[in-house]
């Protein structure tokens, strides 16, 4: 019988190729990221939190992806808890996983190669800031 792996009995292997498959999708790393660097209780408006910036995008068709799809995910994983009215997202009971990614990330960016950095909307900038 296979473990669960959104369950805190999720294996440590469960557990990180759920992260991986979250993490394969722009949308919902701006989810995380945006609630990286937000208040531990404060709810983030949606589709908004979703888009990268400097990106156009329809954001009715963007909400219909986000609830059907990302949002649902992202919860499952216990990584986000999100409502429909007010459309909003925040931190969810296994948040600190995805963000100890995004924080080592964020610490070791200067030795990332330039081709994960260029036109990556998140790391762009401070990839920038780090090597001047």
């Amino acid at each position: 019988m296979e473990t669960d792996p959104s369950s805190p009995e999720g294996s440590a292997i469960d557990r990180w190729d759920q992260l991986h498959e979250v993490l394969a999708s722009q949308e919902r790393r701006m989810i995380l990221y945006s609630l990286k660097d937000a208040p531990k209780e404060r709810r983030l408006p949606l589709p908004e939190a979703a888009k990268a910036p400097d990106s156009s995008w329809d954001s009715e068709r963007a909400a219909m992806r986000l609830e059907h799809s990302h949002l649902p995910k992202l919860a499952a994983a216990g990584y986000v808890r999100w409502e429909r009215d007010p459309f909003c997202v925040q931190r969810g009971r296994h948040f600190e996983e995805v963000e100890a990614m995004f924080n080592l990330i964020d610490e070791s960016i200067d030795r990332f190669p330039k081709s994960l950095i260029t036109g990556c909307d998140i790391y762009e900038e401070l990839y920038h800031d780090v090597r001047q």
